[in-house]
């Protein structure tokens, strides 16, 4: 499972850059990760969790967004390590900016 931090020009939504990112988060830290690294939505149960199919996560060093390709929503999560999966536990819906307001 890739965990590598991914190129800061990787497709973004309009008008986002990374830059924007870490303005908006206050986090200088803030950085891409491959899409390929396990996102599940585990709201309450880790045992009943569900993989999301997701094209965009951002690291906000501990807390995480990820992009659904299904409904286009970010979900945060976290998780314990940088080798295990992100568990995420709600959506903040479709716009990014609203999503890293509630971090």
């Amino acid at each position: 499972m890739s965990t590598e931090n991914v190129d800061d020009k990787a497709t973004l939504p309009d008008g986002w850059t990374i830059g924007d990112i870490r303005r908006r988060a206050k986090c200088d830290q803030a950085l891409l990760l491959d899409s390929k690294t396990p996102v599940y939505l585990a709201p309450n149960e880790p045992d009943r969790s569900v993989r999301l199919n997701v094209d965009l996560i951002v690291d906000f060093s501990g807390l995480y967004l990820a992009r659904c390709v299904d409904d286009g929503e970010w979900y945060m999560g976290q998780r314990d390590a940088p080798e295990e999966p992100i568990f995420c536990w709600l959506s903040y819906g479709e716009d990014l900016g609203t999503a890293i307001d509630n971090l």
